[in-house]
């Protein structure tokens, strides 16, 4: 399961969990297949995150970005006093998470300027 940006969502991939509005009504249900049209409609009602079934994007390859290395540094060195607690070493991941999805989403729009 991984939690990605509308925008670097592709045809083909699968909804692990369902895409709601702000009302709470659902949009899509978990187990649907993305098209170019689905996910047009999801960007219109303003979603900015869907979840997707395995790891389609390889997250991973932008820890070699300079501005994410950068802002990961300067979150271990924020957060170095607390290794032992396991809150705070959450809150990390969750900043972490973050910070490689923007870092997704700046190559994304990137490769779309060229």
């Amino acid at each position: 399961m991984q939690k990605i940006p509308i925008n670097l969502a592709q045809a083909g991939m699968v909804l692990e969990k369902p895409v709601t509005l702000e009302t709470g009504q659902v949009l899509l249900a978990a187990g649907a297949t993305l098209n170019e049209n689905i996910i047009r409609i999801i960007e219109s009602k303003g979603i900015k995150y869907i979840t997707v079934k395995g790891t389609p994007l390889d997250l991973d390859g932008i820890a070699s970005s300079p501005s994410y290395t950068k802002r990961i540094e300067r979150l271990d060195y924020l957060f170095r006093y607390y290794k032992d607690d396991q809150f705070m070493q959450k809150i990390k991941k969750l900043i972490q998470n973050f910070f490689k999805q923007k870092a997704a989403f700046e190559q994304q729009a990137s490769k779309g300027e060229e």
